[in-house]
């Protein structure tokens, strides 16, 4: 069954340049790919731990991400 309430990602998998399919599943300490310029950042605070947000559009295939780091950072998103 599909699910038409989610969001849809912008670029679909198979779009995505071989540097972007490569970040998929990483961790918070692996660096963006070259062709990554970041838009834009935020920091958030909680009892449990910090996590920085970093926002990035890849320049080859137009794919954006959210970089998680931090003590509670989930990784690229």
């Amino acid at each position: 069954m599909e699910n038409n309430d989610s969001k849809t990602d912008d670029v679909k998998t198979d779009d995505l340049c071989v540097d972007c399919k490569e970040l998929i599943g990483k961790g918070r300490y692996t660096p963006p790919h070259k062709n990554l310029v970041q838009t834009s950042f935020k920091e958030v605070k909680s009892q449990f731990g910090n996590v920085d947000e970093y926002y990035y559009k890849c320049k080859a295939c137009s794919k954006t991400w959210m970089h998680e780091t931090g003590s509670y950072g989930e990784g690229w998103l």
